[in-house]
């Protein structure tokens, strides 16, 4: 059964579903510590095409994140 749900976690179909709800969730989570505002949707769109693994450290970063600018301040650096 593990190398069964390994082999799924490695399928192009789950990376697009994973990285799909990470963009949903950091989406949420940024809007309500940020605000709404232009910026940050200008910035949101640089989301979908990320790498799951990138979307997740930014999950982790975003918790430092005191302004907008720090978010595209790390978009620009990956």
């Amino acid at each position: 059964m593990l190398g069964l749900d390994t082999e799924l976690k490695q399928t192009r179909f789950y990376q697009e579903i994973a990285e799909e709800e990470s963009i949903v969730l950091l989406t949420r989570q940024l809007r309500r510590k940020i605000g709404i505002q232009p910026e940050l949707e200008i910035a949101l769109k640089r989301l979908p095409g990320m790498e799951l693994t990138m979307l997740e450290n930014l999950a982790e970063e975003i918790l430092d994140f005191k302004n907008v600018t720090d978010l595209q301040n790390w978009l620009d650096s990956q």
